[in-house]
């Protein structure tokens, strides 16, 4: 089974700032910034060895903003608990791989890129109540244009113990970890926690070959 997983959902940077009005609009800008600037230079030097540099900087800021293991957890559900501490941490692990992974293969080019521009247009913010993750939401409303349409892009935040954290990506009002807790519910429940956990190594190693 392949994991359709929205390239939307792994994105950028950011740098820690104090709680302010606004601050989840800074939050979005601030990573759209540090990735024009990665993308920028792969305009400017698309060489193998460059792409290498700009793959791993790129995978180290993005994984600043996600909390990794704070997702793994809520995209596994009620089937995280039923674990043994060294399968979550064996599941955490695979990922956190399969995210950074991710991060890299939606934001840095597999070709020549003309300049570093990210389409994206920042609206608005609000604060919401996430009764489905039970979090206290900063939502940053977005709308990304393609080809010939755009798409309502929402980014879900919320403050871990000294910074915001990007959690979840809402497009067209679809929750991607929802997406991805279903998934692997449906996995879990048809062929058991071993079987998702061996699509998981599989969708990795397939990764890396690319």
């Amino acid at each position: 089974m392949k994991f359709q997983v929205r390239s939307l959902f792994f994105v950028g940077l950011l740098f820690v700032a104090p709680v302010f009005a606004g601050e989840g609009l800074q939050y979005m800008q601030n990573i759209i910034n540090n990735f024009e600037q990665l993308r920028g230079e792969l305009a400017e030097d698309f060489s193998t060895e460059k792409r290498k540099d700009v793959s791993a900087r790129a995978r180290d800021l993005a994984l600043q903003i996600l909390d990794v293991k704070e997702i793994g957890k809520l995209a596994l559900g009620k089937h995280f608990a039923k674990l043994k501490p060294k399968e979550q941490e064996d599941f955490l692990g695979l990922f956190h791989e399969l995210m950074a992974n991710r991060v890299v293969e939606a934001n840095i080019p597999s070709q020549k890129v003309i300049s570093g521009k990210i389409p994206i247009e920042i609206i608005s913010e609000r604060a919401e109540t996430d009764e489905v993750f039970d979090k206290e939401a900063i939502v940053v409303n977005t709308r990304v244009p393609h080809r010939k349409q755009s798409f309502k892009v929402e980014f879900y935040l919320y403050r871990s113990e000294d910074s915001l954290k990007l959690y979840d990506v809402h497009i067209d009002d679809a929750s991607t970890l929802l997406d991805f807790r279903n998934q692997f519910s449906s996995i879990i429940n048809k062929k058991g926690y071993k079987h998702l956990v061996k699509l998981l190594r599989e969708r990795i190693q397939k990764i890396h070959q690319k």
